[in-house]
Order: structure tokens, then sequence, then C-alpha cells
């Protein structure tokens, strides 16, 4: 049956979309954050991870009446959850310097670490080339404020790269240079291609501009693309057009393919319009970058509409 063989892959690539009780925790907020604070955040945010790993099969099973499975999920030791949690600290010397920022509205400060291809479904490996690799821990969702996956990121850091390649969305980066983060604005040159994008509303266009920005656009002395080498004490812009689906799904069930699960499943993450910047500060012995970054706009993303009788399919260049 096609969705007996999608479904135990599903579970995993999609661990973030199971609604969760675990405290959704704000970005620190200057240096009257308490370490023991920043601390309990970090251990929020790997058991929220862990538990939505473990339960999104729950919702999956009652969606489609399959016989329970256990859920595949990476075994982290407490000695490797305690590493994670000290390696993420930021420095608290970056928490004061940006304590003005971090006190408005969808603003944040966080560690970002390369993924080394050293987790797999259900183990962290522990050789020599994986003694640097900070698991869950590569990507980031500004729309919710959280570490992310490979699947529904905002960025991933990966080969030596910051990249947006995201199911379903599309990424647009462009560097505004080494400028304060605190002073730029939506007027700022750098920020005009970005917000005058028009997002697509069928997958033929979103292809196309997917194809134009994995290659990159240059306009008005700025360059668009959806990876960049990180840099520090560089600001960066980004848009992030996590698209909708316009057309009505079919319920899930025994035939319900990988594809179509995938479509599904965006039911559970948050589709928005974002643009933020944000600043790369520092890099550490590890290779994890410290970033700091606010909120410009946010609105409901758009909504593309496949054609009848045209299959689902992710637009991006390396969906297949």
């Amino acid at each position: 049956m096609k969705f007996s063989k999608a479904f135990g892959v599903l579970i995993f690539v999609l661990p973030l979309f199971y609604p969760t009780h675990a405290q959704t925790v704000p970005a620190p907020r200057g240096p009257s954050t308490s370490g023991d604070r920043m601390r309990e955040r970090g251990e929020a945010d790997l058991q929220r991870r862990m538990w939505e790993m473990h339960h999104l099969e729950e919702r999956l099973r009652v969606a489609t009446k399959q016989p329970r499975t256990p859920a595949p999920e990476p075994k982290l030791s407490e000695e490797q959850r305690e590493r994670i949690l000290t390696l993420r600290r930021v420095d608290p010397a970056d928490v004061e310097k940006y304590a003005s920022l971090l006190r408005q509205k969808d603003t944040g400060i966080f560690k970002l670490f390369p993924n080394l291809g050293c987790m797999s479904k259900t183990v962290v490996k522990v050789s020599a080339e994986c003694e640097k690799f900070v698991p869950l821990s590569s990507s980031f969702t500004f729309r919710t404020n959280n570490y992310s996956d490979e699947v529904y990121h905002d960025i991933f850091y990966k080969n030596e790269r910051i990249v947006s390649d995201s199911f379903f969305s599309q990424g647009i980066f462009v560097a505004v240079g080494d400028e304060p983060i605190e002073a730029i604005d939506v007027s700022h040159p750098a920020l005009k291609y970005l917000t005058s994008f028009q997002p697509d509303a069928e997958p033929g266009s979103a292809k196309d501009h997917a194809k134009l920005f994995r290659a990159g656009v240059e306009s008005d002395g700025f360059r668009y693309e959806d990876s960049f080498e990180p840099r520090e004490n560089t600001t960066y812009a980004m848009r992030m057009v996590a698209y909708r689906l316009a057309n009505n799904l079919d319920p899930m069930s025994d035939e319900t393919t990988m594809t179509e699960m995938m479509f599904h499943s965006l039911q559970f993450d948050k589709r928005v319009d974002l643009v933020v910047l944000f600043r790369i500060l520092r890099r550490d012995e590890n290779s994890g970058i410290t970033l700091v970054w606010k909120q410009v706009s946010r609105a409901d993303a758009g909504k593309i509409k496949f054609g009848k009788n045209v299959a689902l399919k992710d637009f991006r260049p390396d969906s297949k």
C-alpha cells in the first residue's frame, strides 16, 4: 500500500507540526535574563522536539486508522542533551549588547550549527568526524521562533552555506552589509526588491522563480538568492513565503502517496509571508554562528492552486 511505505518516513521528517503542550519560550529579553532561564528555554525546546517526533505518529495514525507503530526518533543520551544545551547557549555579552533590541516584540538571538550528516532517523553518530556536530540545531524558523528541521525550516545551515529550500516555500536572501540591524527598516534600498516581490498563484511561475533565485538575481546593486555563505559582522534580510495550498485534498487513506501526505502536513505548519533582518555576530570553535534577528513584516501567505488533472508537486528545483 502506498501509505504504508510513506508513513514511516513522514513521521521523522515532519517533527514540528503536532500541537504541543510544551511552553513556547520567547527570545531572551536583555541582560536581566538569568542563565537558569536561558537553560530552561533550551531544555524546553529539546523536550518539545522529542515530544513532537514521538506524537506526530499518533495524529496520523488516527487520521488514517493505521495500526500503531513506534515512531522513529533520534536517541539522545543525557550527556548529549547536556552538550547540546551548553553549546546552544548564547554568549551573555551578545545578549547584553542587544538588550534594547531584544526587549522589542518579534526579535530573538540564537546559535545555529552546521549539519554534518551525523544524524539518522534513530541514531546520533559519535564518530571522529562528528565530534563537532550539534544535533537538532542546524535549522531555524523565524515564523515560530524555534529550531526547526530540514523539511520546514526558514534557514538551514549545511555545506558551509545558509540555505532556504523547505517544502512548498520560497526563501530569498540579500546581504545588506556591515550595518547595525537596529537602524535598518523596510525603507532600506536592499529591501526594495524583497518587499516588491509578488508571490505566485500557480505552480509554473513558482517553479520559474525558484530556479531564478537558485541562480541569483541582481537588482539595484544587490544580489538576491536562496542561499549564501555566512559572514561575521554582516546583516542580511530575508523574505520567506511559506505558501498555502488552494486545492482541496482527499482524506488520507491507505492509498495516500508520500507527496499527498506532505501537502496534508501543511496544516500543521505556520504558513505566513515574512520579512526579517538578521545579523551574524560571531562563529565559535564548533562552526556555530550566533544570529540576532528582528521581524520587519508578517502577512498571510499566498495560495498556489494546481490546475485540473495537474499532479500535486513541490515547485523547488531539487524536488522529485
